[in-house]
């Protein structure tokens, strides 16, 4: 439950090739200039990536830009190899329409007690719409960094 509402995912992917041959395609496909996604290995076996975009422009130490991260384990197996994915979009893009749509709700009930004033309202609903655009886009973005990392490795998935 908390992974969907964090629109986090983990997918587990089959490679004929040995791990030493999947690493290095890896590593070839991190160092090309023409990717849209960034990575390196962290250790012997794991590696981590990022899509180029940013979500949020300015510098901010210790806070992540970029608009999903995905990290990868390289395991062997009895059929070949096996790549554990964890994708998650950034975390302005799957906290922030949570607390949005909490927000948005908060002033329609707001609204609601007191019918005087029904602007809150459109700024409730206009809360929740924010929201759900955002979450959208979290979808998008963690599904985009996928989809690229497949179609270059070309994976099956388990």
């Amino acid at each position: 439950m908390i992974d969907k509402l964090l629109n986090t995912k983990k997918i587990n992917y089959t490679s004929s090739l040995k791990v030493d041959n999947l690493k290095q395609k890896i590593e070839e496909l991190f160092n090309q200039s023409t990717s849209t996604f960034v990575g390196n290995f962290t250790n012997q076996n794991e590696f981590s990536a990022y899509d180029k975009w940013s979500v949020i422009a300015w510098y901010v130490p210790n806070f992540k830009r970029k608009s999903a991260y995905l990290k990868g384990e390289i395991l062997k197996s009895g059929k070949g190899t096996v790549l554990n994915l964890n994708m998650k979009p950034n975390t302005m893009l799957s906290v922030g329409p949570i607390l949005s749509v909490l927000f948005g709700i908060i002033l329609i009930i707001a609204t609601g007690l007191n019918t005087g004033n029904s602007r809150f309202l459109f700024i409730g609903l206009f809360f929740i719409l924010v929201g759900i655009l955002y979450y959208a886009f979290g979808i998008y973005s963690r599904n985009r960094l996928r989809n690229n990392f497949e179609k270059n490795l070309g994976l099956q998935k388990v």
